[in-house]
């Protein structure tokens, strides 16, 4: 069953403060789907999932790395897994994405946010995970941000 959350936020600190709030309700073996315009806001809301999920390293977006991996700390439950960050926004091809080894992190049990997820799906990949959440971030205007988030399954 398809549920849907919408969040307005009205700076980048609030974008943060939702997204960590909410990285408490995650469960293990979840795959977040990022899709927004450049500049949208989807790294400082993985910036504020990592800082609910107890990351205290710098959050920076893997532009050119594709992926960067932390051990989550909180909430009990989660505590030890991976959280993984990939920006797949240089993605070209279907064979870059098997090369990233998308598959074996999606295998791991932990939480995985893909900005650009949208490449994903348009080289037909599927998402082998428990739970999957969709969250498109949207800008409004220069602070004002609209959040919609979509569990799309689980």
């Amino acid at each position: 069953m398809m549920t849907s959350t919408e969040y307005r936020s009205d700076s980048p600190a609030a974008t943060e403060a939702f997204a960590a709030q909410w990285a408490h309700s995650l469960q293990p073996d979840t795959v977040i789907l990022l899709q927004g315009d450049l500049g949208a806001g989807k790294t400082t809301f993985i910036r504020g999932l990592a800082h609910g999920l107890g990351i205290t390293e710098p959050i920076r977006s893997p532009t050119f790395t594709l992926i960067h991996e932390y051990t989550i700390q909180q909430p009990p439950h989660l505590k030890g897994l991976p959280f993984f960050h990939l920006d797949l926004y240089r993605i070209e091809a279907p064979n870059q994405l098997h090369t990233l080894g998308v598959e074996e992190i999606l295998e791991r049990g932990g939480i995985v946010a893909i900005e650009w997820a949208e490449r994903l799906e348009l080289y037909g990949m599927e998402i082998p995970a428990t739970q999957v959440y969709e969250v498109t971030l949207e800008a409004i205007d220069e602070s004002m941000r609209r959040i919609h988030i979509t569990h799309l399954g689980g």
